[in-house]
């Protein structure tokens, strides 16, 4: 424990950054700060003290439980509106790193697919259409607000990828079939930002389509903004 009764858990760049941005800022109570894609477990929990502040984004069921027993007050900044629209904001900013990287064509001759239209699907459709890049999105509500920002809305079913250079899901469920990974071209590119993804990469992969999963993409492609994020956060609700 730090002077300052702070611990962050270092396991990325923005986490660096955030030991950072509070080091002067002092803590009542011990507090320990996980980043938001770390599911703490029992094991993580079993050196930190009774009656500690952790901020977290997931935990399993039995750190849960024990934290509770042990009087560890849980803080769950994946709950926290603000933090949530920044994170989709800066993920969405990682999301088109990830297209001009690996996108054969220039993202203004791309036609773009985001599946879902969640809160980090219209993050990504909104930075898409600000760039002026031609796009559909697949889902299965919100069609009236997805249609200010795509050219077509579609279903989230019976996928004929052909027309499209680049598709992003947003989704964290399978509802992608084999067959209709068949219908995606040589050079699409897939960019997955869901915490499970919508197709089966090892078949996407077999077929030679450029397909991944990209977890945590603030904590790579803009490690300071994120960690700002989650200071504000920190300081506004632990005291």
């Amino acid at each position: 424990m730090k002077e300052n009764n702070l611990t962050i858990h270092q396991t990325d760049e923005r986490m660096f950054f955030l030991s950072r941005l509070l080091c002067k800022t002092q803590f009542a109570t011990p507090t320990h700060v996980f980043a938001p894609n770390i599911n703490v477990d029992v094991n993580a929990l079993s050196e930190i003290p009774d009656g500690a502040n952790v901020v977290l984004g997931k935990c399993t069921d039995e750190a849960a439980a024990l934290a509770e027993c042990r009087g560890i007050s849980l803080f769950n900044i994946m709950k926290d509106e603000k933090f949530q629209a920044v994170n989709s904001r800066l993920t969405a900013e990682g999301a088109l790193m990830a297209m001009i990287e690996h996108s054969p064509k220039s993202i203004a001759d791309c036609y773009v697919l985001v599946l879902g239209f969640g809160r980090m699907g219209a993050a990504v459709a909104k930075l898409l259409n600000k760039l002026d890049i031609k796009l559909d999105i697949a889902t299965t509500s919100s069609l009236r607000p997805a249609y200010a920002f795509a050219n077509n809305v579609i279903p989230m079913h019976g996928f004929d990828f052909s027309a499209y250079d680049i598709i992003i899901n947003t989704v964290p469920l399978a509802v992608v079939k084999d067959v209709d990974l068949m219908t995606m071209k040589k050079d699409t590119v897939y960019i997955d930002l869901a915490s499970r993804p919508a197709i089966n990469l090892e078949y996407a992969k077999y077929l030679e389509i450029d397909a991944d999963i990209y977890p945590a993409l603030p904590a790579k492609t803009c490690p300071y903004s994120a960690a700002m994020a989650m200071q504000e956060y920190i300081t506004e609700v632990i005291k």
